[in-house]
């Protein structure tokens, strides 16, 4: 086997590459590696996958011997880690030291799925500020330790309940445990919904069984409605201490016609983390408003992407309060930041607000999907069933996997009840001015024009061209995606339901809430 050739097909993200081994494939799993390693120039860890074809889907590749001249192998980027640095003066914070000491106390049964792995898919991004979020809301809620005092209570009223039931009743208690938990809600996100304060609760509850009330089906009902109102009392207080993620729903920041409190509220509401963070440490308006300056003359010189990347995650703080709070168009956005609207740049701007990496996970969401969604589609009868098949026929017999991506996509939005021409836009042989003309007035699609033998894929969001030349149709989508967290968009209504399948589905944001379709769609992939 070592003296014939063999010839590897390889996936890299959204490439798909070829990989000659003229001594043949090599006699270790380790040596392969390197191998790709050294071929495709790829710096990151990574494991590789191989195309099993008894069960038509991708398995890890455990030994070289698993596959064959002419196999497919995909790359998948191991995991990277964030470290949480602290300053050392920090450390002495008690509550520090007890979210930290609590949190690994749970590790062991704290469910870390894709749905909540915003820790694990995420890297360090440079500049970070101390006072931005970088993990999610847990699967399972830990609860802080509290103050002395309190712990010492609680420890008592342990053994009591213990030795004879008795329940605890204590207002001094029940105040600091609010105290704390608000603080600890806060390291998450500034305004749980319900479901996340009824976790909470629940996780209190059930940690300390004698702090139930009688007479609640829950037991746990009161401490809901208390949770809900501590927060919004320590929403006011951090407003007094000028927090921006709160200080923009103060009544008197709001445009006189606005001026009630739950009305035109500005919260995260895609599983942003970093939604609106606050400027980082010895930062204010007008010094990050210099460092945007000095950014637009770097975007002019070439071969100046590590720089630029450094004062883009610099100025997030700054860049995310003008989209929040004075909500530019897209033609002031790009004016005033260019560099975001480099592909590359989106990226990362979409790790700074989710802590999620955009492109690998809905690559690699999609493709795990695939096989499952294309069985589906098969399956469908009817009218839809008609229309899936119509746009399944338009694969050759081999289709690539950037073919496939694009089709899965197209029968996903006829399965929503979405039309595919709100998403996508195709023209052949192009007429220019016709093609601006009909683009002008779309708020938010994908294009792709044909001239001759070259074809340009690129996004349009309120008539604008914001992207060009990204190759395929699913890596618009990815980046589609990408610009309604970055410029803080809202879904047209007309893919409203595809855009919550990228997000919730092949990204797991906000997972939890599903409408029944999308939800039904879940349950059939995970069947």
């Amino acid at each position: 086997m070592a003296d014939i050739e063999a010839k590897l097909r390889v996936i890299i993200d959204d490439r798909i590459e070829k990989l000659v081994l003229p001594s043949g494939i090599p006699s270790t799993l380790e040596e392969l590696q390197t191998v790709v390693k050294e071929t495709f120039d790829i710096s990151d860890e990574f494991s590789l996958q191989y195309f099993d074809s008894e069960f038509e889907d991708y398995f890890t590749l455990h030994k070289s011997d698993e596959i064959k001249h002419k196999d497919t192998v995909k790359v998948v980027y191991a995991e990277h880690i964030t470290l949480n640095l602290v300053p050392l003066d920090e450390c002495t914070d008690n509550s520090f030291l007890q979210h930290s000491t609590d949190t690994e106390s749970t590790a062991s049964n704290v469910d870390s799925s894709a749905g909540q792995s915003s820790s694990q898919d995420t890297i360090i991004l440079s500049n970070r500020s101390a006072t931005e979020r970088c993990q999610p809301w847990p699967k399972q809620y830990p609860v802080p330790q509290f103050a002395f005092e309190t712990e010492m209570i609680l420890e008592r009223a342990t053994e009591d309940f213990k030795k004879n039931g008795t329940l605890l009743t204590n207002a001094r208690v029940k105040s600091d445990i609010l105290e704390t938990l608000a603080k600890t809600i806060y390291t998450y996100t500034a305004y749980p919904s319900s479901a996340q304060i009824s976790d909470v609760a629940e996780a209190l509850v059930k940690k300390y069984p004698f702090l139930k009330e009688p007479g609640s089906f829950s037991g746990y009902y009161g401490w809901q409605q208390s949770i809900k109102y501590k927060m919004a009392n320590y929403r006011t207080k951090l407003r007094g201490y000028g927090v921006p993620e709160v200080m923009c729903n103060a009544l008197k920041r709001k445009r006189p016609a606005d001026q009630k409190s739950a009305k035109n509220v500005k919260k995260p509401r895609k599983a942003e983390l970093n939604y609106l963070p606050p400027y980082p440490a010895g930062e204010d308006e007008e010094s990050q408003e210099q460092e945007r300056i000095q950014l637009l003359s770097e975007v002019m010189k070439r071969d100046n992407n590590k720089l630029i990347k450094d004062k883009m995650a610099k100025t997030f703080a700054h860049r995310r309060n003008e989209i929040i709070n004075q909500s530019p168009s897209i033609e002031d956005i790009k004016a005033r930041w260019p560099a975001l609207f480099e592909a590359s740049h989106i990226q990362d701007e979409f790790q700074r607000i989710t802590m999620v990496q955009l492109d690998s996970k809905f690559m690699s969401k999609l493709d795990e999907h695939t096989p499952r969604l294309l069985k589906h589609f098969h399956s469908k009868g009817g009218s839809m069933g008609l229309q899936l098949q119509a746009i399944l026929l338009m694969a050759p017999s081999n289709p690539s996997i950037d073919m496939s991506r694009g089709l899965v996509i197209r029968c996903l939005m006829v399965y929503l009840g979405e039309s595919t021409d709100q998403l996508l836009k195709e023209y052949d042989d192009p007429d220019e001015d016709n093609v601006s003309q009909d683009l002008a007035a779309a708020s938010m699609t994908i294009y792709r024009a044909k001239n001759n033998a070259t074809e340009d894929i690129g996004i349009v969001v309120e008539g604008i061209k914001v992207l060009t030349a990204l190759g395929t149709f699913s890596r618009a989508c990815s980046l589609l995606i990408g610009l309604a967290y970055t410029l803080n968009l809202a879904y047209p209504k007309e893919i409203r339901q595809t855009m919550e399948v990228f997000q919730k589905l092949f990204l797991e944001l906000d997972c939890s809430k599903l409408s029944p379709k999308l939800n039904t769609l879940k349950n059939k992939l995970l069947a």
